[in-house]
């Protein structure tokens, strides 16, 4: 039985109350064959024979058979249409149940990286919106004891050498530069700027870091 049983089976009631009966012996048969039923196969054979009976009876010029075709009439037509309306609920029931679909299980890697990657969002907001606070919660400086997370981010122009080198990942001698021409320069204002003046900072080196980074002037 096919789980959208349910939704194709509504409109078999139909068939009998719109053919005045003379097509419920073919939906009987239908739900019979369906649920595999034996005693409904048989059901839809007399409903068949009703029919021919019925057509037998109006054609005959006789007052008692005209009345006995108008009782298998109404017998092939309403009760016919509450015959086949019985079975298509029955197929319906039958139907197996849709298997449950179980959520799919967070992956705890994903929901960390993006918990970090809105913290950034937020962080970077309080440093364009309000310096003050920003310092407060020593936004972009992991070297500090502070007790807000950011997110990961990384104040380039004010870090040590070593936080360089251990928050980014940068070679310790590629560190070194960045902090020795961060102090000549009076400090950095865009990734772009880490790139042109210091040696080892390429592109594809920076581009994994390039969101944690941020330029707070000294």
């Amino acid at each position: 039985m096919l789980p959208s049983q349910r939704q194709t089976t509504w409109w078999w009631f139909l068939i009998p109350l719109f053919t005045f009966g003379f097509g419920t012996w073919i939906m009987v048969l239908v739900g019979a064959a369906t649920l595999r039923s034996r005693g409904q196969k048989l059901a839809g054979i007399g409903y068949l024979a009703l029919t021919i009976l019925l057509c037998v009876g109006v054609s005959v010029d006789v007052g008692l058979l005209k009345a006995l075709a108008a009782g298998i009439w109404l017998i092939a037509w309403l009760g016919g249409t509450g015959h086949v309306t019985y079975l298509q609920i029955r197929v319906r029931d039958s139907a197996p149940p849709l298997p449950a679909i179980s959520p799919p299980i967070a992956d705890p890697a994903l929901l960390a990286a993006q918990s970090r990657m809105q913290r950034r969002r937020e962080a970077r907001a309080i440093l364009r919106n309000d310096r003050v606070l920003a310092a407060e919660l020593r936004i972009g400086r992991p070297d500090l004891p502070r007790q807000w997370e950011d997110g990961g981010l990384v104040d380039i122009n004010h870090v040590p050498a070593a936080t360089l080198t251990t928050e980014l990942e940068l070679p310790p001698p590629v560190a070194a530069t960045v902090v020795a021409v961060r102090d000549r320069l009076g400090g950095f204002g865009s990734p772009e700027e880490l790139i042109v003046y210091c040696d080892g900072l390429t592109p594809d080196r920076l581009a994994p870091i390039r969101d944690r980074l941020v330029f707070v002037p000294m």
